[in-house]
Formats: C-alpha cells, structure tokens, sequence
C-alpha cells in the first residue's frame, strides 16, 4: 500500500451510503438527544460539513459530497482547513471498520489516482 499524495480527490467527493435526507433527519435526531450514543454512528455528526453533488445508483456509495473544508494550502496543495480536528473517517481513510473484506489485489480507495492504491 501506498501513502497520500494530498490530491484532494477523497475531500472534493465523499462517497457515502447515506442519502442527504437520512444524514439531515440523523443529524438533527442527535442535536436533540440529551447524551450522546457511543454507538451513534460519526457519519452522521458530519453532515453540516457535507455539500451533496450527485447520486449514481449503480454504485456501491451511490451519494457524492463535498466536504467544506477542503481548500487550498499556502504551498498550492489540498489541505483540510479543521485538520487538527477532521473527523475519524477522514483520518483513518482508506481503512474502514469493515475494510477486511477487501482482497490484496483489490484498490483500498475508490478514487483512481489515489497513491493508497499504489504498491507498497
């Protein structure tokens, strides 16, 4: 496995499952909710960072967003303007919990380009 080439491709298309409808009836479930689940899956804690671009139903993470975050350095380069703080799927990208699904042979990020799909 490669390492982070900083092209910005995984802030300027976040691809999910969720649809904007459940992340905003999620989002606004847990605002109201007096203490926080542990189990309350981050995802949805997101969704004020999220733009919604498109669907593409015949993909696995059918939704694509944009993060709000996403800018430019003072070098020229990708950067994340709350780095310090970005949420767990963001640093822990590509792995995910259920990542041990994938093959060796299969890409570990869904963005062509990206240098975690490169050879170690």
């Amino acid at each position: 496995m490669g390492d982070c080439k900083r092209c910005g491709t995984c802030c300027r298309d976040v691809r999910l499952a969720e649809s904007p409808e459940l992340l905003e009836k999620a989002y606004g479930y847990w605002k109201k909710t007096k203490q926080i689940d542990p189990n309350f899956s981050e995802i949805y804690l997101i969704y004020p960072m999220l733009t919604f671009l498109f669907e593409n139903q015949s993909e696995d993470l059918p939704y694509h967003y944009a993060c709000k975050h996403y800018t430019i350095d003072k070098e020229g380069l990708p950067a994340c303007s709350i780095h310090p703080v970005r949420p767990r799927m963001c640093k822990d990208f590509p792995y995910y919990e259920d990542v041990s699904h994938l093959q060796k042979e299969e890409n570990l990020s869904p963005y062509e380009g990206c240098g975690y799909n490169d050879p170690g």
